[in-house]
C-alpha cells in the first residue's frame, strides 16, 4: 500500500497537464490507492505557466504539495521544470519532456542545454525523454503526455509501488488513436527503462520508499 507519494505535473498550457495527473490518480485508483489533485496555476491559459499536485496514498489529507516535498517532477517542457523545482524533495527524481518553449518576450535567451545542466545540478535523478519528438512522428503530438504517463508509470513499477497495470491502461486513455496512444505509452515505458542504470533504480527506490 502506498503511504504517501506527491508528484508535481508542470509545463505550459496546452500541453495535458491536468489529464497527465488524472491517469497518475486512476492508475493507482485501479488498485484501490486513493489520490488527491490540485489545479494551481495557468490552467486556463494556453502557452502560461502550470502546475499540477497530485498527491496519492493513505496518509494524504490534503491536495497541496509543500516546496521541498515533490517525490517526483514530471516536466512536460524544459523550462517549465527549472521553474518549479524548489517544489522537488532532495534527490527527489525529474522525468522531462526534452522540449524547450520559450516565454512570449524573453529577454535573456536560455540554450536548452543550460537548462538542462541547471536541472542536473539540482537532483542526481534527471531522465530526459523524448516524449514530444516521439509523439509528433506518430502524427499524434499533443499526446506527449501519454508518453510521459508510460515513462511514470515505469518508474513507479521499478521502484514498486505498482504492478501490473498494463491491463488496465486502454480503459484509461482516449478512444480516439487508442491503438496510437498505447504504443506511445509503451515507448514511454520502454525509454525510461533504457535509461535507468541498476544503480540508479536502487537509488530512486530509497527516494521513493517514504511512498511505500
Amino acid at each position: 500500500m502506498v503511504e504517501e507519494l506527491n508528484v508535481v505535473v508542470v509545463g505550459v498550457g496546452g500541453q495535458g497537464q491536468l489529464f497527465l495527473s488524472r491517469l497518475i490518480a486512476e492508475v493507482f485508483a485501479k488498485r484501490g490507492i486513493g489520490s488527491l489533485i490540485a489545479e494551481t496555476h495557468g490552467l486556463s491559459q494556453r502557452g502560461g505557466s502550470v502546475i499540477v499536485h497530485a498527491r496519492v496514498g493513505k496518509r494524504v489529507k490534503a491536495p497541496l504539495i509543500s516546496t521541498g516535498e515533490a517525490h517526483v517532477l514530471l516536466g512536460l517542457e524544459l523550462i517549465e521544470s527549472a521553474r518549479y523545482l524548489d517544489y522537488l524533495r532532495v534527490d527527489g527524481v525529474v522525468l522531462a519532456n526534452e522540449k524547450l518553449i520559450r516565454p512570449a518576450g524573453q529577454v535573456v535567451k536560455l540554450g536548452e542545454g543550460e537548462v538542462i545542466e541547471y536541472i542536473r545540478s539540482r537532483t542526481p535523478y534527471l531522465v530526459l525523454l523524448s516524449s514530444s519528438r516521439e509523439a509528433s512522428k506518430l502524427g499524434i503530438p499533443l499526446s506527449a503526455n501519454i508518453h510521459m504517463f508510460g515513462a511514470f508509470v515505469e518508474l513507479m513499477e521499478l521502484a514498486g509501488l505498482l504492478e501490473g497495470v498494463d491491463d488496465v491502461v486502454p480503459s484509461l486513455l482516449p478512444r480516439r488513436y487508442l491503438e496510437l496512444n498505447l504504443k506511445l505509452y509503451r515507448m514511454g515505458r520502454e525509454e525510461l527503462r533504457s535509461k535507468l542504470s541498476r544503480e540508479h533504480v536502487e537509488g530512486i527506490k530509497k527516494v521513493l520508499a517514504g511512498g511505500i
